[in-house]
């Protein structure tokens, strides 16, 4: 079975949405991550203030969690 990581990417453990594995320092594999709306992704990028980065995580995580579609997912932080 193929690995869905970047080429050159070293495995960091599981994608919290899929399981499969995902490069290091990423939120989500790849196929995951596309499956993000563009504003929920371009939050998710945001650098800066630390507090806030981490309370958008929360809400991907608290989203992949609830078993909501990553589709759908809305970043307020």
């Amino acid at each position: 079975m193929a690995s869905r990581t970047r080429p050159g990417a070293h495995p960091a453990g599981p994608c919290p949405a899929c399981r499969t594995p995902k490069g290091t320092r990423l939120y989500l594999c790849v196929g995951c991550w596309s499956q993000l709306p563009a504003a929920a992704r371009r939050a998710l990028s945001e650098s800066g203030d630390r507090a806030r980065a981490i309370a958008r995580l929360r809400q991907l995580h608290d989203h992949i969690n609830a078993g909501q579609p990553l589709g759908d997912l809305e970043i307020t932080a």
